[in-house]
């Protein structure tokens, strides 16, 4: 039996709970993001620890053999489950002063990285940097001058 592009249908079940593991693993790791964004000081460090284990999580067992995606040559689902690391980790790095992801540290990150950039759907519709860096600064402001009153 043959499913879709004449794969075998026994080889998308391994493939899907592989794929459908990496996507619940982004999904429990976004609320890093806005954790990033809302603290400062040893709180702000210890999410910072965290990500950096995430990292290395995608580094040492998802970007394995030479694949452009996590699921090989083409864009999947578990690529848009991390686009928060591919695009908004740089922003909070920038507005907040913060240095997490170093690109020699995590080479097939950073390979992913400027390969789902690359992508013309995802190019095409990333939001302006500046215009988020100005909103992000803004919200961050209000966010930190209430949590403070």
């Amino acid at each position: 039996m043959r499913c879709g592009r004449k794969i075998p249908c026994c080889l998308l079940i391994p493939m899907t709970a592989v794929a459908l593991f990496w996507i619940k693993f982004a999904d429990d790791k976004s609320p890093l993001l806005s954790k990033l964004y809302r603290t400062e000081g040893e709180e702000q460090q210890a999410i910072v620890k965290e990500w950096l284990e995430m990292l290395e999580a995608m580094e040492e067992h998802a970007l394995i053999g030479g694949k452009k995606f996590f699921g090989g040559d083409e864009i999947n689902m578990v690529d848009i489950a991390f686009c928060m690391v591919a695009h908004w980790l740089g922003l909070i790095e920038d507005f907040a002063g913060l240095k997490i992801y170093e690109p020699h540290k995590f080479p097939r990150v950073s390979s992913w990285i400027q390969n789902f950039k690359s992508v013309p759907v995802i190019k095409d519709n990333l939001p302006d940097t500046n215009k988020m860096l100005a909103l992000l600064n803004r919200r961050r402001e209000m966010l930190l001058t209430s949590k403070s009153n």
